[in-house]
């Protein structure tokens, strides 16, 4: 009897819950922005256990605290050699931080909610643009279940593919490679950038490895909302000229460029702006390396052509929110240091597992102030016109990103000797969650770890999302009996 009572109770518990999901949509937002500081307590609960650790270096409450954060945010800045420091109790939890930190960057919550009731009107839609959710697309087919599947498949792609390289590089299949390709599969893919053997600078000539880390942070950093709206319209178009056909030749006839063209036209154009802003700041990325750090003598400059366009291309790549990189951070040109800066303060795309301001936010605001200085009288992309409000909002965040940056930036300066331009870096990395470092991680002290810690958590949930959380909609509406002032320009330049 007591059994069923307390199956009814749950019950109970489970249906109010949803009850309060339906009616507010905005408790959803609540819980999704409280699930990280908790999930990053848990993590520092379990890494301050015994068994976590070696026991060959005392872990101290700031450097846990540092480790829980950097892992669940999906950045990859340590204070503490992962080798040397984490048992394989400790690997272990740093893995499952990896994944639940995968799954909420996505909103995984929040797409659980939209099953559980759409959100509507300017109030939820400002939420779920905090979430990294779109207003106008349909996501509600885009379960939970969907994005586990999707995670675990990828994952499982990756590690066959890290565990062939590590078999091709050794000349022979090795079993004791298979450990280190499940942590570099996880980690990978969720654009973590951890490594348990040390320093990365023991596979970087391993070029196969290093193309499949950059292909994985790339996908990563499209996000599941635009991967899932290019999946959907390929097989529209898959359908739409070859039927049910599902051969080896009804597949390359699907990549023809006329059925391409198709998928492109019939993408959102949250994902037009996604994929084209991404492959420019690539593109953009990989010559400015290559150039500067190459012909310009710069750390490349002892490297073949092709070795040194490879890893230019790479770490353009890794500036998605990667973790992993084949270049010592304290070695380049200020120059390369700023541009490299700039591309992991952009980011990736909304609703991934990259950070940053992200790709549609530096797309809007690019776009508006290129469509002004031509004089447009309509902001459109891609044949779709911008409204005010998505500017609004794209502004309201950059300025925000932007603020909070400089106050960081201003903070750990305090605290450090080390060169301005290294601490723009190092904060930039830890918003942006990239996880590039010159070194100065480690070398900070507590206050300045805690303020690094800081930095990547606001990250991860985003200063709009922040902003929202404290202050409500920055573009709420106003009441019909407010009182409207008379305009006035003022000079501006």
């Amino acid at each position: 009897m007591n059994h069923n009572n307390n199956f009814q109770k749950n019950q109970g518990l489970v249906a109010t819950l949803v009850a309060a999901f339906r009616t507010n949509p905005a408790n959803g937002f609540y819980l999704w922005v409280a699930m990280w500081p908790v999930l990053a307590l848990i993590g520092v609960i379990l890494l301050k256990l015994p068994m976590s650790s070696t026991g060959d270096i005392e872990i101290s409450m700031v450097d846990a605290i540092f480790t829980s954060i950097s892992a669940v945010t999906l950045t990859g800045l340590t204070v503490v050699d992962t080798n040397l420091v984490w048992s394989t109790a400790g690997l272990l939890i740093l893995l499952g931080l990896f994944q639940l930190g995968g799954l909420g960057a996505f909103a995984g919550l929040a797409a659980l909610l939209l099953r559980i009731g759409q959100l509507t009107g300017l109030r939820e839609n400002q939420i779920r643009r905090a979430q990294g959710l779109s207003s106008d697309q349909d996501e509600s087919r885009l379960s939970l279940l969907w994005i586990v599947k999707f995670m675990l498949g990828m994952q499982l792609i990756a590690f066959l593919l890290i565990f062939i390289s590590f078999s091709i590089s050794e000349g022979r299949v090795h079993v004791s490679a298979m450990w280190p390709s499940v942590f570099l599969a996880i980690s990978a893919v969720n654009s973590a950038g951890f490594v348990y053997w040390g320093e990365i600078d023991s596979v970087t000539g391993n070029n196969f490895l290093m193309a499949i880390f950059s292909f994985f942070t790339v996908i990563g950093s499209f996000g599941l909302l635009v991967l899932h709206n290019l999946v959907g319209s390929y097989r529209e178009v898959f359908i739409m000229q070859l039927g049910t056909a599902k051969n080896i030749k009804s597949y390359i006839l699907s990549l023809r460029a006329q059925a391409l063209r198709e998928i492109w036209r019939r993408l959102s154009l949250d994902a037009k702006i996604v994929f084209s802003t991404s492959f420019l700041l690539l593109t953009m990325g990989t010559v400015w390396v290559f150039v500067r750090e190459y012909i310009g003598d710069g750390v490349l400059s002892d490297r073949g052509l092709f070795d040194a366009l490879f890893h230019s291309l790479t770490e353009s790549s890794f500036t998605r929110s990667s973790g992993f990189s084949t270049i010592d951070w304290s070695a380049p040109d200020t120059g390369t240091l700023l541009v490299v800066t700039a591309l992991m303060f952009i980011g990736g795309a909304s609703g991934s597992v990259g950070g940053g301001i992200r790709l549609t936010t530096f797309g809007l605001v690019a776009h508006k102030f290129i469509s002004v200085i031509r004089g447009d009288q309509q902001q459109a992309i891609f044949g779709r016109g911008i409204t005010d409000h998505d500017f609004r909002i794209a502004l309201t965040f950059l300025s925000c990103s932007l603020i909070f940056l400089m106050t960081m930036v201003l903070l750990i300066s305090q605290v450090t000797t080390a060169n301005l331009e290294n601490v723009i870096f190092e904060t930039a990395s830890a918003f942006s969650k990239t996880g590039f470092s010159t070194g100065l991680t480690g070398e900070l002290g507590d206050f300045g770890k805690i303020l690094l810690a800081i930095t990547m958590l606001v990250g991860r949930i985003g200063p709009l999302a922040v902003l929202t959380l404290l202050a409500g909609d920055p573009d709420r509406q106003q009441n019909a009996g407010t009182i409207r002032y008379p305009e006035e320009s003022v000079v501006l330049g």
